[in-house]
């Protein structure tokens, strides 16, 4: 049987060789702006939020395992209750209340934060 191997000449270690350290070079540039980018995002973000304490975030963890209980609950209300909201044109009011809170509450509420979540735009909607 015949032996196939590959047999590497010293111009192609060379060639692999540099191929090596370039890619090292690159990786390592890539490294040094992704860390640069991600310390200044995190020092963007501290400002603008206070950090809630340690203990409401461990609280909130089996909150919104309930809330998400409780959002699909809320949903099934808004399907059997639909008949009757079509008919007096409250249709937007039961959505918003059964369906679109609730959700907003389990997937977009920041970590430990209960008491103010909803976001600006719900508000300035209310608002206007």
């Amino acid at each position: 049987m015949p032996r196939s191997f590959v047999k590497l000449k010293f111009k192609d270690l060379a060639l692999m060789e540099n191929l090596s350290n370039i890619t090292q070079t690159v990786i390592r540039r890539f490294l040094v702006i992704s860390l640069i980018i991600a310390l200044i995002v995190s020092q963007a973000q501290a400002q603008e939020s206070d950090r809630p304490s340690s203990g409401a975030m461990m609280i909130d963890v089996p909150i919104r395992v309930l809330s998400l209980g409780l959002s699909v609950v809320s949903t099934a209300f808004f399907v059997v209750a639909l008949p009757f909201t079509l008919t007096s044109g409250s249709t937007g009011e039961a959505w918003e209340t059964l369906v679109e809170e609730p959700f907003e509450f389990t997937f977009f509420r920041p970590l430990g934060q209960f008491d103010d979540w909803k976001t600006e735009e719900s508000t300035e909607n209310e608002e206007s």
